[in-house]
């Protein structure tokens, strides 16, 4: 590391002796997996043809209508009708006469994900959630699936209208919370996310670029007071909780020394995902390998910063009973660590480790203020107050382990 790096804890120092007699038996284990030298070299997308290619246009020719779907107002039926008719605008080349079926995805934490099929074509569409606005970067999602496209990099945009776009679909499966775990797959997703991080050096950023995760978390922050509190204050149990856990001031002071702490790190900046939950993770019927969808929250960002957050996600599910529950035993263990990590750069895993340990709570910050702006206005049903109070938990604990 840099002579910039924060000196690392003692706590974690005595780690190291164990860390490395983990790598050296990783690195000896890989050298003979096969599997992962095929992840390496396969394209960055290769993607399986869906059952008719008409609709697998250019970014230049996207078509586009200002239609706009209430997911408020339209239910059932009249919700199928709406799509269809938005379908029959957008791509006339589907014909009416063929059979119509709209079905929900369930696991999206922001938007509304449906399978639609026509006829024997399957798309994807995603319906914006409402204020999402607050939340992303339209503009800069699309700026960046343009982008990846020229790179044959995930989904095709097929079509866009008023609050939502229409990609894409892959024959595939997504991946579950156990595959995570798996050595051989997270070496894979290890492998997948060193390549989409050295998109940076197709796509580098200006002199002057702001880290995504430090935008976000300022503009969430400065809508808190003004906007966000006054909504989940109308909440008793809520305002009640705010009070006790959440006093902005406080909030102020503890994120300007996380800044202060990361901003010491020399660490490589990336195009990162941002997002790495299984779900959004395929792994392709026809060649097996893993493809990394929902660019929503991509953008620059510290490598180390990307793969806490991937660990992060190692402690949640989505399709259990309680999905917004945080659960800490089953974050990554160091052995787990070490072998995602040799998987992703083999020469640089130990310091690759404490940048992750470092970076995980700036990950904890983000999506603390994300379920506080999602809880003021998502209609989505998933505890977003209670996943954002542990994050914040969560922060405040890893911050008080890295205070000088």
């Amino acid at each position: 590391m840099s002579t910039k790096t924060r000196r690392i804890q003692k706590p974690f120092l005595s780690t190291i002796n164990k860390i490395l007699s983990i790598r050296n038996k990783i690195s000896l284990a890989l050298r003979f997996d096969d599997s992962r030298s095929l992840v390496r070299i396969l394209p960055l997308s290769k993607q399986p043809q869906p059952v008719t290619n008409s609709l697998a246009v250019a970014h230049t020719a996207i078509p586009h209508c200002k239609y706009t779907i209430d997911l408020r107002a339209l239910k059932g039926k009249e919700l199928q009708r709406a799509v269809q008719k938005l379908v029959t605008t957008l791509f006339p080349e589907l014909v009416a006469t063929h059979t119509f079926n709209l079905t929900r995805v369930s696991g999206a934490m922001t938007n509304a994900v449906y399978f639609v099929n026509v006829g024997s074509y399957r798309m994807l569409l995603r319906i914006y959630g409402i204020g999402c606005e607050q939340i992303l970067d339209r503009d800069k999602e699309l700026s960046w699936l343009s982008r990846l496209s020229q790179l044959s990099i995930g989904p095709r945009l097929l079509g866009t209208f008023g609050n939502g776009r229409f990609e894409e679909y892959l024959e595939s499966t997504t991946l579950t919370r156990d595959d995570l775990r798996d050595p051989h797959t997270s070496a894979q997703i290890a492998s997948r996310l060193y390549q989409l991080h050295s998109i940076v050096d197709t796509f580098p950023p200006s002199d002057n670029e702001t880290l995504e995760v430090w935008q976000h978390i300022d503009k969430w922050y400065n809508s808190l007071e003004s906007e966000i509190f006054p909504i989940l204050n109308m909440d008793p149990g809520w305002a009640k909780e705010i009070e006790q856990k959440l006093n902005l001031a406080e909030l102020h002071k503890d994120i300007e020394s996380c800044k202060r702490i990361l901003n010491q790190l020399s660490t490589p900046t990336v195009f990162a995902h941002n997002d790495t939950q299984y779900g959004n993770i395929l792994r392709t019927n026809e060649t097996n390998e893993l493809v990394v969808i929902d660019f929503e929250y991509a953008g620059y960002n510290p490598r180390g910063y990307d793969i806490a957050n991937h660990f992060c996600e190692w402690m949640y599910n989505y399709h259990g009973d309680e999905p917004a529950k945080m659960h800490l035993e089953d974050y990554p263990t160091v052995e787990e660590q070490m072998r995602f990590l040799t998987a992703y750069d083999q020469q640089h895993a130990v310091e690759l480790l404490e940048e992750v340990e470092l970076w995980k709570m700036a990950c904890h910050l983000f999506w603390g203020l994300w379920g506080l702006v999602q809880a003021s206005q998502s209609e989505i049903e998933f505890d977003y107050f209670g996943y954002a109070m542990q994050r914040f938990d969560m922060f405040k604990q890893e911050l008080a382990k890295n205070i000088l």
